[in-house]
């Protein structure tokens, strides 16, 4: 007979490292985890899925090693604790990369369709989720950024500020072109075109300072900031149609960083929890969210894995 409280106990941390270890979740969020969850034992070599599927299921490795791969590419290797395919499920697309068992494992997976269903029947587990995708992709960005420190960051919309001050015409669509919040429907435009706020920095003005985060992401419409951040080390040069600091802008890893206006600048400053709000009234949200930072996660490790020698150690 199973051991129910290791069982229990497996699923828990599964459930820790989807969400990046949030401790608040309902008790019937994992009581339902503990329901869904199935285990499998995968041999060295064995597929899980193959490049092309449509995601099925996502998988939690406690211990061994994954490879994701891709012809003309350097794989991606996860190694220890990981969870393989909740990016992916949130892409509506087949796998990018085919996952091959590179040692002998013991796994859990639920399907995709069961986590989608568990996200929009609880908002704590849709915001812990959120979060912890948004310190994953912080930490894949900080990690590309120090390698090629100094760096300039890409615009991720474009802003064709004209009016000064925008009005909420210009500023609907610019949120209409933001990946992050685009696919939520207009009426989520129209409710952040109407919260976010326009600020002007002139030249050394402190944007943010470093430990102090005030709940604030600025998307650049005009002029440039330089950037800092520590463990690791990293200075971007952050234009017009960028988050300054980039995805860890939107949550606590920003706190490792600092910035400055370089020349006079302007910028929509949209508060955090304005962002989140919107999500709790609007699941269609929270899948945008959740697609945009796996997109954005996939285009850095890429830019990775092709700037060094032999597999990109992932986790």
């Amino acid at each position: 007979m199973p051991d129910l409280r290791l069982k229990r106990t497996s699923r828990e941390l599964f459930l820790s490292v989807l969400t990046g270890g949030a401790g608040d979740l309902e008790t019937w969020v994992i009581d339902r985890m503990t329901s869904l969850a199935e285990e499998e034992d995968v041999e060295a070599g064995k597929r899980l899925f193959a490049q092309g599927e449509l995601p099925e299921y996502i998988f939690f490795i406690g211990e061994g090693a994954v490879g994701l791969e891709r012809d003309g590419s350097r794989a991606w290797l996860f190694e220890g604790r990981s969870v393989i395919g909740a990016f992916d499920a949130m892409i509506d697309r087949p796998h990018a990369r085919t996952a091959v068992a590179m040692t002998n494992l013991h796994l859990l997976r639920i399907r995709v369709d069961e986590w989608l269903d568990l996200l929009e029947d609880s908002f704590g587990l849709a915001r812990a989720a959120v979060r912890n995708s948004v310190t994953t992709v912080a930490a894949a960005e900080a990690r590309f950024w120090a390698a090629h420190t100094p760096s300039r960051a890409s615009a991720i919309v474009p802003t064709h500020a004209a009016g000064e001050p925008l009005d909420f015409i210009e500023r609907l669509a610019i949120l209409a072109d933001l990946p992050l919040v685009r696919g939520g429907g207009i009426q989520v435009l129209v409710e952040l075109a109407d919260s976010v706020e326009e600020l002007t920095f002139e030249p050394g003005d402190p944007i943010f300072e470093r430990g102090k985060w005030r709940g604030q992401a600025f998307l650049l419409l005009h002029g440039e900031a330089d950037s800092e951040r520590v463990a690791p080390d990293a200075k971007v040069r952050f234009g017009p149609g960028s988050l300054v600091g980039g995805v860890a802008s939107l949550g606590e890893p920003i706190l490792a960083w600092q910035a400055r206006a370089v020349t006079r600048v302007r910028a929509l400053s949209i508060r955090i929890e304005d962002w989140f709000d919107r999500m709790e009234e609007h699941f269609d949200l929270v899948r945008s969210v959740l697609a945009a930072l796996a997109l954005m996660r996939e285009a850095v490790l890429d830019d990775l894995a092709a700037t060094q020698q032999g597999d990109l150690r992932v986790g």
